[in-house]
């Protein structure tokens, strides 16, 4: 996990970072200040939203941009999902929200909201569906030191669960990890 400590190969400044944080800040407050319905009010529906996140939209995916900004993202992310799952009302308390992000690319980012439980057991059959080429996958045990390795808070609420591609044809490129953080009982 070195990528959160890697130089920024540059002395130079980059220019309107703060600029970019609140744009970012004011475009995930404005996309997700309440708790969406579902379409459906079957008790067995496994419907799901989700937000997804563009890194790239907000800040430039090259070597100079600083890993505090990478950081600021995923803090912010992960904040939301804490003041969503807040927002939860009693009819509500089955919503299963978390927020995925790769470790290396921070692009496929998304903050998904799951409306039951089915929901969440059909979206797992799906991430380790070995259909998709990049499965199965390694579930990763040192999800302890996310906080400390990454230096993001994470509230004691919050569930962290870390998977590895455990793809044999590439065994000298790097791997990415994938984490899952939020309500994922």
């Amino acid at each position: 996990m070195n990528q959160w400590t890697h130089n920024s190969y540059s002395k130079k400044k980059v220019r309107g970072l703060g600029r970019r944080y609140r744009a970012f800040s004011k475009y995930i407050d404005e996309q997700l200040d309440s708790l969406p319905t579902p379409d459906n009010i079957d008790p067995y529906y496994t419907g799901y939203t989700s937000l997804h996140l563009s890194f790239a939209m907000f800040f430039t995916n090259s070597k100079k941009v600083p890993s505090n900004a990478k950081r600021f993202f995923v803090q912010k992310i992960i904040n939301r999902v804490q003041y969503l799952l807040d927002l939860r009302t009693k009819e509500q308390k089955e919503y299963r929200i978390f927020c995925i992000f790769n470790s290396s690319d921070l692009e496929g980012s998304s903050i998904l909201i799951l409306f039951t439980k089915k929901g969440m057991e059909s979206f797992y059959q799906g991430f380790f569906s070995t259909e998709i080429e990049e499965a199965p996958y390694i579930h990763l045990h040192h999800t302890q030191n996310l906080e400390a390795e990454w230096g993001i808070n994470i509230s004691e609420g919050l569930s962290v669960k870390g998977y590895k591609p455990c793809n044999t044809d590439y065994e000298d490129k790097v791997q990415d990890e994938i984490w899952f953080i939020g309500r994922l009982d």
